[in-house]
C-alpha cells in the first residue's frame, strides 16, 4: 500500500509538471506570435526576449506567466521590443512600489505609448497634475522612474521577496521536468484520444 500511494503521488506530480510545461509552452507561443506580428521579430529576437524574461523572473520572483503578457501588452503599445523591454522593467518597479498588479501597470504604460495617458494618473498623484499641464510622455516616464525606480529590486531583497524567488524557481523546475515528459505525452495522446472516442 505505501508503494502504491507513493506511485500515485508521483503520477499526480508528473501530470502536474506536464500540465505546467504545456501551459508554459502555450504562453511562449502566444508571446512569440505577438512579437512577430507587431514588430516582425526574428526567431533570435523571440529567443532573446524569452531569455530576458527568464532573467527578470529569477531576479524579481515575478512569474514568467505574468511577465509574458505584460511584455506583449507593452510591445503592442510601443511597437518596439527594446522600448517595451525597458518599459517592462519600469512596470515591475511601479507594480512593486504601488501595490498594483503588473498587468494593470503594463496596460496603463502601453496605452500611454499609444497616446492615452489617463491610466497613468492612477499610478502616482504627481502624474495627474503633470498630465493636466501637458507633460510629454518622456517627462512622465522620467518622473515614474524617479518615484518607483529600484522598487522591484528592493522588494526582491526582502524575506518575502526571497521566498517568492524560491517558489518561482521551484515552479520553473517543475515546468522543466514536465517539458522533458512532453514528447512522451504527445506520443501517447493519439491513443488516448482513440480510447476516449471509444469510451464515449
Amino acid at each position: 500500500m505505501p508503494a502504491a500511494a507513493a506511485l500515485a503521488g508521483l503520477g499526480v506530480a508528473l501530470v502536474g509538471a506536464t500540465k505546467a510545461a504545456m501551459e508554459d509552452e502555450a504562453e511562449q507561443a502566444q508571446l512569440a506570435l505577438t512579437l512577430q506580428n507587431v514588430t516582425g521579430a526574428t526567431d533570435a529576437q523571440v529567443k532573446a526576449s524569452e531569455d530576458m524574461i527568464a532573467q527578470m523572473s529569477r531576479a524579481s520572483g515575478v512569474a514568467d506567466s505574468e511577465l509574458r503578457p505584460a511584455l506583449a501588452s507593452l510591445v503592442r503599445g510601443t511597437k518596439d521590443i527594446a522600448t517595451a523591454t525597458d518599459a517592462l522593467s519600469l512596470a515591475q518597479d511601479i507594480s512593486a512600489g504601488s501595490g498594483k498588479s503588473l498587468s494593470e501597470v503594463s496596460d496603463a504604460l502601453a496605452k500611454a505609448y499609444g497616446g492615452n495617458m489617463k491610466g497613468l494618473q492612477a499610478l502616482s498623484p504627481e502624474i495627474k497634475a503633470m498630465i493636466k499641464d501637458g507633460a510629454s510622455l518622456d517627462d512622465v516616464m522620467n518622473v515614474l522612474g524617479g518615484t518607483f525606480g529600484g522598487a522591484a529590486a528592493e522588494a526582491a531583497d526582502t524575506a518575502a521577496g526571497k521566498f517568492k524567488i524560491l517558489q518561482n524557481s521551484l515552479d520553473e523546475t517543475k515546468e522543466s521536468i514536465g517539458a522533458a515528459l512532453l514528447p512522451v505525452v504527445e506520443a501517447v495522446l493519439p491513443y488516448l484520444k482513440k480510447f476516449a472516442d471509444w469510451a464515449q
